[in-house]
């Protein structure tokens, strides 16, 4: 009997694991990223105000459709960049940055660096190297949205 109930308890924590394999708190940050919770990290300046943030949000239609939308009376530009990834400008929160969509274990994340203050609006270089950063820590490739 005992050894039945062992087995069981065995088999339950072997679906539970499986079940429960990845989440948004699952990946590694770069370092001096701050976890604030969520999939939410922060890199904070000399001052101790936010420079760039990086979030990790599970994919869903709405949230690629906003990502990937332009909305000029807000402010928001997208620009398709290379290998899967976009940069974009979000003039009403004075940020800039790069995203992708990427997929662990059957589950697809969409991964966001920000940084505040616009400056260039073309240059993308941080977040972009950032991106890629994440990516190799994480093992992990940009795919095609969806």
């Amino acid at each position: 009997m005992f050894k039945k109930v062992f087995l069981g308890l065995i088999l339950c924590f072997i679906l539970v694991g499986a079940v429960s394999a990845i989440d948004i708190t699952s990946f590694t940050a770069l370092d001096d990223f701050e976890d604030v919770g969520d999939g939410v990290y922060v890199l904070y300046d000399t001052f101790k105000q936010p420079d760039q943030v990086l979030s990790v949000v599970a994919h869903t239609e709405h949230d690629a459709e906003d990502y990937l939308t332009n909305d000029t009376e807000n402010g928001y530009t997208v620009y398709e960049y290379e290998n899967n990834t976009y940069n974009f400008v979000d003039e009403s929160m004075d940020e800039k940055g790069s995203f992708e969509l990427i997929e662990v274990d059957g589950e697809m994340f969409i991964v966001d660096f920000a940084k505040y203050g616009i400056g260039d609006a073309k240059d993308f270089n941080e977040t972009f190297d950032d991106l890629m950063k994440f990516n190799e820590l994480n093992g992990v490739e940009p795919i095609e949205f969806q």
